[in-house]
């Protein structure tokens, strides 16, 4: 009899144990999944760090890691975030900034529909592709002295750099959160990637990639009912930052269009000399060089007006008259504003340029 009633109150207590037992994992559960909700829509940069970086190494070369895994507006996400910009610096920047200041990256910003509230002068001047969208945009200055009052008086929520301006950052910082975006170094498609990341708008950066990269294999198909495949393609650049400067180009600036996108082949000996490097702003010749480096069957041509004595010199010469595409009367003098710019709206602009002027 005793045996059975210690039994039965060890049964008892065993029961109350496993009873709160399974209350205080009710309540652990409970917690967890409120630390896990917090988590989600309150501390979004805990893991998204090394996520951003992983999938940034995908894109075509070095973009700028952004410490948020999207910046697609979602429901419950944080209004800021820890951005590291180019020069490492960690910096809360607005989620889906509204207020821009931009010292370089306008064409970026209005290709997914975003209008700075100011920009660098060069920017309002000096792109022929997006002259017609900068209704409402304040000049700021030059890019690297800006007028800070007026940029404190557009109250940004978000400056948008380059490296050139590290010296300024600090003092810019003091007006609203301020980014570097490398510039060096990285192709047109990575600066909107990453600017366009910055934005919140990735998804719409790869729609008008998308759209871009059909607008170009049109392109070379209507190029292919005026253009032989044979044909071989030049760019001469006559002027520019010194005086008796001429040069050529590859893909850089005013050649990525011709022989990059539109697949358009150089000469030989051309890119041979471009296979060995150093030659971004283009190789600078002689004028008697010329029958080597400019030797294809068209010429694109860019005149600066720096130096109008060297142009005359240039046009005037044998060497220039002699050159089959000049012979041929297949030299197309292009707008330098158009095709000088280094941008992706620049870039679409182009291919319709193209269209025109080889479908002559």
């Amino acid at each position: 009899m005793l045996h059975r009633l210690k039994l039965n109150r060890i049964v008892v207590i065993g029961m109350m144990v496993t009873l709160l037992v399974l209350l205080s994992a009710c309540g652990s559960n409970g917690n967890s999944n409120g630390n896990a909700n917090a988590n989600a829509s309150g501390d979004k940069n805990a893991n998204s760090a090394a996520t951003t970086e992983t999938n940034s190494s995908s894109d075509k070369q070095n973009a700028t890691s952004v410490s948020a895994t999207d910046n697609s507006a979602n429901a419950g996400e944080s209004a800021t975030y820890t951005y590291t910009d180019a020069v490492g610096r960690k910096v809360e920047i607005p989620t889906h900034p509204k207020r821009i200041i931009t010292t370089q990256y306008l064409p970026e910003m209005i290709a997914v529909g975003v209008k700075p509230v100011g920009a660098a002068t060069h920017l309002l001047t000096g792109y022929v592709a997006i002259k017609d969208q900068l209704a409402g945009i304040e000049d700021i200055g030059v890019a690297n002295a800006p007028d800070v009052e007026k940029m404190l008086a557009l109250k940004p929520d978000l400056i948008i750099a380059t490296e050139y301006n590290k010296d300024q950052l600090d003092q810019w910082s003091k007006i609203a959160p301020t980014i570097v975006v490398k510039w060096e170094g990285n192709d047109a498609f990575v600066h909107f990637k990453e600017v366009a990341s910055v934005l919140g708008m990735k998804d719409k950066a790869e729609e008008w990639i998308q759209a871009y990269e059909k607008k170009a294999e049109d392109t070379r198909a209507k190029l292919a009912a005026t253009v032989k495949p044979e044909e071989t393609f030049g760019v001469v650049v006559i002027g520019g930052y010194e005086e008796k400067q001429l040069r050529v180009y590859g893909t850089s600036n005013v050649g990525y269009t011709l022989y990059d996108t539109l697949k358009l082949p150089m000469t030989d000996f051309v890119k041979g000399e471009m296979a060995k490097g150093n030659n971004e702003q283009g190789l600078s010749i002689s004028l008697e060089k010329l029958p080597e480096f400019a030797s294809a069957d068209r010429l694109f041509l860019v005149t600066f007006d720096n130096d109008p004595d060297f142009v005359d010199e240039v046009n005037k010469s044998k060497l220039w008259k002699n050159l089959p595409a000049v012979k041929a009367g297949k030299v197309y003098a292009v707008n330098s504003d158009l095709w000088f710019s280094y941008d992706v709206m620049s870039f679409n602009a182009q291919l319709d340029d193209a269209v025109k002027l080889l479908s002559k």
